[in-house]
């Protein structure tokens, strides 16, 4: 028990000692840059060493003799800034406060300076009040952007300067702009295309509003509807989505439109030789394999479907287009289907025979190429795994339909029919948000 006890101790004591030791080394390191006058370094590794090991003596005189000076240095240089640049001066202000700060959290603290510190009260005041005439300039210029942005400098450099809390949000208040996302038109015909994409386009930009806008508030959808009349939801007008604008208290309106739902269709079959392993025993009872042949066809088709769609930013005083955006949207989806009924042993079936593959390499390459064409990353064993599973999908029904947000060319979806075209619409008009977005980006930042 005693050895035990000894073997816990000792290697805890070594740590201890190991890290008094560092602690030490780098006071000691603090003292040499001092003496040399690299303010920086000296300030380093005081602190470097108080942070290793708060209780270690040398360690707290290095900090404090560093702190001192580097503080020391800080305050002759704002004072010397301040003559010919009191921004710059408030600014280098507020990088000692920020010393002070961390000095004081290692329970260390500068020596009293009290002509410093007045002077200190007047240059940052003197950059705050800069700041906030700026601010209420802007203001006056009907650009309460700007002044959001100045009168938060000037909170910067004295919180408490005059009644700029006040400002700030009035400032914030006329910058902040309230934005409508109305259906879009459909003048496409497809049923729910509208609410869905226009759901879509709300969903998305709510989620990402936080983070992405700093301007922009968002109407919610919940307020619309209830201020949306019927005829307003079956055929939305310019002038209808401005009344709606004023009657939700927006600033701003999305209007936008569908059209031109165009399609191409082709199909293409895939016959391939199939092999299948089998193993079996010759008239001597040894092990062979033979590779059993039959055929395995892949029907693969495709649609091609493009919708065109635009958008309009209005602003609801006056009618005028803010932002404009038009696209067309597309989908371009395949689909593959066998009705070839594997066996449970998928791994047992291949393209070519092993020896096929070594002998013939120009006639693996032809049916990788053909086979990599048509079912893209689709390896044969999953292949046939869904051909013999997955029997139930001859029919397409919309429960699928996010099978095909993804790239369809490049694994295509195990399927028996193609989606309809106004299924596709949906598809294709899957990320309509995006451009709604970039657009209030846009006008977010502008002031």
């Amino acid at each position: 028990m005693r050895l035990l006890v000894r073997c816990l101790i000792l290697p805890g004591l070594a740590l201890l000692l190991a890290s008094c030791a560092n602690s030490a080394k780098l006071a000691q390191q603090s003292n040499e840059a001092l003496a040399k006058g690299d303010l920086r370094k000296a300030y380093d590794r005081a602190r470097s060493a108080i942070e290793k090991d708060p209780q270690n003596q040398d360690a707290r005189d290095a900090y404090a003799a560093a702190s001192r000076q580097v503080a020391a240095d800080l305050r002759q240089r704002v004072v010397a800034l301040a003559v010919a640049d009191t921004l710059a001066a408030a600014d280098l202000a507020l990088e000692l406060r920020q010393v002070r700060l961390e000095v004081a959290r290692h329970q260390t603290a500068f020596d009293a300076a009290p002509g410093y510190d007045s002077a200190e009260r007047a240059i940052l005041a003197g950059a705050a009040r800069g700041h906030y005439q700026r601010g209420a300039d802007a203001m006056a210029a009907h650009r309460p952007k700007l002044a959001v942005e100045e009168f938060t400098l000037t909170r910067r450099y004295d919180d408490g300067f005059a009644d700029v809390a006040l400002r700030l949000d009035a400032a914030r208040e006329a910058a902040t702009a309230r934005v409508a996302l109305l259906p879009f038109s459909d003048g496409i015909g497809v049923p729910g295309l509208s609410q869905e994409i226009g759901d879509s386009v709300q969903h998305e930009l709510s989620r990402r509003a936080g983070r992405e806008f700093r301007f922009t508030q968002l109407i919610g959808a919940d307020e619309i509807e209830r201020n949306m009349t019927v005829a307003m939801a079956r055929n939305l007008q310019r002038d209808d989505a401005l009344a709606l604008g004023r009657r939700v208290g927006a600033h701003w309106v999305v209007v936008g439109r569908f059209l031109g739902l165009r399609s191409n269709n082709s199909q293409r079959e895939l016959a391939l030789p199939l092999y299948h392993r089998v193993d079996a025993k010759d008239d001597k009872g040894a092990a062979v394999v033979r590779w059993e042949e039959s055929s395995l066809q892949i029907v693969t088709r495709e649609r091609d479907v493009t919708v065109q769609y635009d958008f309009d930013v209005l602003d609801v005083a006056s009618g005028a287009v803010l932002a404009h955006g038009e696209e067309p949207a597309r989908a371009r989806v395949r689909v593959a289907w066998s009705d070839y009924r594997p066996g449970e042993d998928f791994d047992r079936y291949a393209l070519l025979p092993p020896d096929v593959r070594k002998n013939d390499p120009a006639r693996a390459r032809k049916v990788d190429a053909q086979w990599r064409e048509q079912m893209g990353s689709w390896n044969l064993g999953d292949v046939l795994r869904q051909a013999r599973e997955q029997r139930a999908r001859t029919r397409y029904t919309s429960r699928y339909r996010g099978e095909f947000y993804g790239d369809t060319r490049a694994r295509p979806v195990w399927m028996g029919e193609l989606p309809s075209e106004n299924e596709l619409a949906f598809v294709a008009l899957h990320d309509v948000w995006r451009g709604v977005l970039a657009a209030l980006k846009e006008l977010d930042v502008k002031n």
